[in-house]
């Protein structure tokens, strides 16, 4: 053929037959999920009823499994032109069923997952009156045939008459199991199978429409019958019930041992606010989260009251733990049921926030209201998207509410609440008073006690040196993103400046070349000094031993904690309003800067909740007669009333995210200056306003 010569036409794919593997056997992870996708299909062809026949010997290569459904049915017709088209339109165009159910498969690949289970299949189907029955065999091993392409793979049918009053419905009889079903493993398999059956429709709402029952052999049969939710998941010791609307309203209602109320309370509106104030893009949803305390004195009145043991209770919640997606009354299956990932956030926080095990809970989304929350190819989870991501921020809000309500309902109430610091309570001098007092004339008992109380001062020093170190850490850690935000570009800017240097000396002139090379030095150079001042920003709190008082002005103090976020509240376009005095104080600079770190770290956070131009902080620097004074306010959306109270706490947080321990660090610091911190009811913003009072200069023992 000469090279000037063209020929043209056209071609068509030839799958080899070996794609049936990779939809089913290799997509379709597990034997479970395979089982879940053909009750699925029995549920899109209108079934009320599905029955699950396990027939030994239950182990590789051997015994079956068959899945009959009182569905509609399916004609020869059907069998070959829909059926047997992988991907056909017919689910997509046909979204709801006769019955007015929601179509959960569109992709029309779940069929395959009868691969996953045996290496054969034998399908009998009568349509509704049709007075036929249709009968096809797949046998999946020629399919493995690498010779073979996809077209060139027959399978057989015959269709045979039946009285036209005979019921509708498919049997999938499933043939030389791929899984050892008979393995002694804990939990079983069928133990496995039920729980995950139980979840397919939602249990917390239990429904005749649809019901499941699993046969089995008798030494199962421990597991075999009607799938029905564990009685437990009817009594929860707290329940959140509610919904998120289109705009991140959340309207709820609260039900634990204190009583049952609405949330937020009448006449008050909570919403989700993402990063940046913006609205979620999920689209509106249901919840309803159910939780157990999982100790033994919680679960023991339960376990005369339902009949049962501690460990069977324990392991019906473990079946059934775990946020569940349901999208139109039906599962979404998830590659794993702490997807939320709540059992690592309990670590921070294992006071108050509540593990995986603990919780049973339902989301409920629509194919119409939720659109962008589409279903991965291999049916297990959502595609990773903005819209996801935002309905996991959602749920975890959600979560936070029922976390805090939760804390109220456990927290013993003191009833003479010391509002001295830790280091204040330890004061060995009033008990060496009384002893000298009871004991004037024992000389001996005076020496050892004037021993002890050096002693016992040293040894709180030495307290106060290694609980300064760690709260310097702490206050650390909280800065590491500000170190990963703030650095991420100029190390950016000097890697990219480099690399163009070395381009510019491979083609320019040494003249040239050196001239660029000098504009380049210099905006390196710019960039390491934004660095550096980085660097010396964050170096007091570095776990180094506890500085020496030094003479500065708590505006200087200020405005270094500042500008450690100077870059994060530029992006916010949060206005600043600083004090612009000169009051001197001898401090530990890095124990009071982390005072004002911590308060302005939670501002932030909070200010990201309300629109952009409504963000604002305010700091004011006052000296009274005995002490000084800094009031710092933002125009946040404040502090809720029914935990103003409590956020002082160690490990109380509202956030979804939140360890709770800035604040009470914070404190802390301030009591040890013979101070406070504490929430005031009003003050020059309206979000939430914190006092601090400084009253003694570590180091001398004089007032500030």
């Amino acid at each position: 053929m000469k090279s000037s010569e063209r020929r043209r036409g056209s071609a068509v794919f030839r799958p080899r037959a070996r794609v049936i593997r990779t939809l089913g056997r290799d997509l379709i992870t597990n034997e479970f999920v395979a089982i879940q996708e053909l009750v699925k299909n029995a549920y899109d062809a209108d079934a009320t009823k599905v029955a699950i026949r396990f027939e030994e010997p239950l182990v590789p290569g051997q015994g079956a499994v068959a899945i009959s459904d009182n569905g509609h049915g399916m004609t020869l017709d059907t069998v070959l032109g829909a059926w047997m088209e992988p991907a056909t339109a017919e689910k997509s165009e046909r979204t709801v069923t006769k019955r007015g159910r929601r179509v959960t498969g569109a992709k029309g690949i779940g069929r395959f997952a009868a691969a996953r289970v045996g290496t054969a299949l034998e399908l009998s189907s009568i349509a509704k009156r049709s007075g036929r029955e249709v009968h096809i065999r797949f046998d999946w091993g020629a399919f493995d045939d690498d010779s073979l392409y996809l077209d060139e793979v027959k399978v057989r049918w015959e269709v045979v008459d039946v009285p036209k009053a005979a019921p509708s419905g498919t049997v999938l009889r499933l043939m030389n199991l791929r899984d050892d079903w008979s393995r002694q493993s804990e939990p079983s398999p069928f133990h496995v199978l039920r729980g995950e059956l139980s979840r397919l429709v939602s249990p917390l709402v239990p429904s005749k429409e649809f019901e499941i029952e699993l046969e089995l052999p008798d030494r199962y049969r421990e597991s075999a019958g009607l799938i029905q939710s564990p009685a437990i998941l009817g009594r929860p010791h707290y329940r959140l019930k509610g919904e998120i609307d289109a705009n991140g309203v959340i309207r709820a209602v609260y039900d634990g041992p204190d009583g049952k109320r609405t949330i937020p309370s009448t006449g008050a509106t909570k919403a989700v606010k993402l990063a940046g104030g913006l609205k979620p893009t999920c689209g509106p949803f249901s919840f309803e989260f159910r939780v157990w305390d999982r100790e033994e004195a919680d679960l023991r009145p339960l376990v005369s009251e339902l009949g049962s043991t501690l460990r069977n209770l324990r392991k019906d919640l473990d079946a059934a733990s775990g946020v569940s997606i349901y999208r139109d009354g039906f599962r979404v299956l998830l590659p794993q049921s702490d997807w939320l990932r709540l059992d690592i956030r309990r670590v921070q926080n294992p006071t108050l926030r509540l593990s995986n095990n603990q919780i049973v809970a339902t989301a409920s989304i629509s194919a119409d209201d939720n659109p962008r929350l589409t279903d991965q190819t291999n049916r297990q989870g959502i595609v990773d998207s903005p819209a996801f991501e935002d309905f996991k921020a959602s749920l975890m809000e959600v979560l936070a509410i029922l976390e805090v309500e939760r804390s109220n309902a456990r927290r013993q109430r003191e009833k003479h609440k010391d509002e001295r610091g830790i280091f204040q309570r330890l004061d060995f001098a009033p008990t060496r008073e009384y002893l000298e007092k009871r004991y004037p004339d024992d000389k001996k008992l005076k020496t050892f006690l004037e021993k002890q109380s050096r002693e016992f001062e040293r040894g709180i020093g030495d307290v106060q040196e290694v609980i300064s170190r760690y709260r310097r850490l702490a206050t650390m850690g909280q800065l590491i993103d500000v170190v990963l935000h703030d650095g991420r570009t100029p190390v950016a800017t000097i890697s990219n400046e480099v690399e163009l240097a070395r381009k510019d000396g491979k083609k320019l002139e040494p003249i040239d070349f050196k001239t660029r090379v000098l504009e380049r030095l210099e905006l390196v150079m710019r960039q390491a000094e934004a660095l550096t001042g980085l660097f010396r920003r964050i170096a007091p709190f570095s776990g180094r031993k506890r500085g020496r008082p030094s003479e500065t002005t708590m505006e200087r103090i200020i405005a270094d904690a500042f500008a450690v976020y100077e870059k994060r509240l530029q992006e916010l376009k949060v206005q600043i309003d600083l004090p612009q005095g000169a009051t001197p104080v001898t401090v530990d600079v890095a124990e009071v800067e982390g005072i004002i770190v911590n308060l302005l770290d939670n501002s932030i956070y909070w200010l990201e909740k309300v629109d952009e131009d409504r963000r604002r902080i305010a700091v004011q620097c006052r000296r009274r007669p005995e002490e000084l004074q800094v009031t710092f306010s933002d125009s946040g959306p404040g502090v809720p009333e029914e935990i103003q109270d409590r956020i002082f706490e160690p490990y109380f947080s509202s956030k979804p995210d939140g360890v709770g321990l800035g604040l009470t660090i914070a404190g802390e610091t301030a009591a040890e200056y013979d101070g406070g911190l504490e929430l005031l009811a009003d003050g020059p913003l309206e979000g939430a306003t914190f006092r601090l009072r400084l009253r003694r200069r570590i180091g001398d023992g004089e007032d500030a």
